[in-house]
């Protein structure tokens, strides 16, 4: 079954519409998170990304090891 519920990126209501929000004309997105796997292709490059991202706002952690 597809799903058929979306939510507005302005303004965070729901909708069954598919192309824009009927309260604020704003672009819609699927609300239902991706399915899980656990051998998931892509794991190591998210990882890697987050680290990063944490590092540029916080800086390395204290005692750990960056790549």
């Amino acid at each position: 079954m597809p799903k058929r519920l979306r939510r507005c990126k302005e303004c965070g209501e729901y909708t069954l519409r598919t192309d824009k929000c009927p309260h604020c004309g704003g672009e819609l997105e699927v609300p239902h998170p991706h399915r899980f796997s656990p051998e998931d292709p892509y794991g190591e490059y998210r990882r890697r990304m987050k680290r990063r991202v944490w590092e540029k706002k916080f800086g390395s952690p204290a005692g750990g090891s960056s790549e």
